[in-house]
């Protein structure tokens, strides 16, 4: 076995070569490679970087029963880079042609923030054939901060020819009953069940910090963070607020939340999240807890804390 094994990954003999030189068929010689492996006679390591993502990868996929994942590599210290905006950039690229490879058709459902306003920006024409473009979550901003939601429709709608289905509502409105009142009406309640219906969905990961699209666009005061922190909630799937163990963290402000219910997302056939930056571990764990997703893009910084957490 030994002798087969130095033959074969040493001397770099074929298996024929090494069978005629030790005077049994080459079958042997594959068994006893085979041999080699499993004693540990042998051991192949690869060592190029990019094989510790592709080991991220497959760690998250068997943990937590993904479709896929796809872990980044970004630098954490490039000079004259912010390493929050690199980490979005490189991410959204990876998530846009990820995209581009699965071509989901039908009606595609999305949300708003940077990092989707990124992916948006880095799709191409072509890239995928659907019919529909329909925003998963209200968005209409009540500050004088805009949140730019409609260029992410616009964006995914412009590069694959699809019509465009906006939800127009805010995020969070002030009592669970105008909430019921907007989704009965037929401008919120037609793009709901647009929503509902799309076979894929493609979401942001959000953190509950001061630069939250959430708290800049006005949805979210003092009190309501406030409630959030006692709350134990980490970040937000479509404004929809979880704890650590994917719960939803405060059910009187989920409550008061316009768009699609985690649950629908469980449902998808292809539930895309992006999740890149400092602090997405807590939320990107809370949503994979939660069953939200089947596919991740994350940074390698979010993947390795998921991992020792999870």
């Amino acid at each position: 076995m030994l002798r087969a094994a130095q033959m074969y990954y040493r001397l770099h003999l074929t298996q024929d070569q090494i069978g005629q030189r030790l005077g049994v068929s080459r079958f042997k010689i594959g068994r006893l490679l085979d041999r080699a492996l499993r004693e540990s006679a042998v051991r192949i390591e690869i060592v190029h970087p990019a094989a510790r993502l592709v080991e991220l990868e497959d760690a998250l996929v068997e943990r937590f029963g993904l479709r896929t994942a796809l872990v980044v590599d970004v630098p954490t210290t490039l000079p004259g880079h912010d390493a929050d905006l690199l980490a979005r950039e490189r991410v959204a690229g990876v998530a846009a042609d990820l995209l581009a490879s699965l071509r989901p058709g039908g009606t595609i459902g999305v949300s708003w923030g940077r990092t989707m306003l990124e992916v948006a920006a880095h799709l191409r024409p072509g890239w995928t054939e659907a019919t529909e473009i329909v925003q998963l979550n209200g968005a209409t901003s009540r500050s004088a901060h805009p949140t730019r939601a409609h260029e992410v429709a616009e964006r995914f709608g412009l590069t694959t020819g699809a019509s465009i289905r906006l939800m127009a509502a805010p995020a969070i409105v002030g009592t669970p009953e105008l909430r019921v009142a907007l989704e009965e009406d037929p401008s919120v309640g037609e793009t709901l069940a647009a929503a509902r219906a799309a076979p894929t969905a493609v979401f942001g990961l959000g953190v509950l910090a001061p630069d939250s699209v959430h708290i800049a666009s006005g949805f979210l005061g003092e009190a309501e963070l406030t409630a959030l922190r006692r709350a134990g909630a980490v970040g937000d799937v479509l404004g929809r607020f979880l704890d650590q163990d994917g719960r939803i963290a405060l059910a009187a402000l989920d409550a008061r939340t316009v768009g699609l219910p985690l649950a629908e997302l469980a449902r998808k056939q292809l539930a895309v999240a992006v999740a890149a930056g400092s602090g997405r571990g807590p939320i990107a764990l809370a949503a994979l807890r939660a069953r939200c997703l089947n596919v991740i893009v994350t940074d390698e910084p979010t993947a390795e804390w998921v991992l020792a957490h999870g």
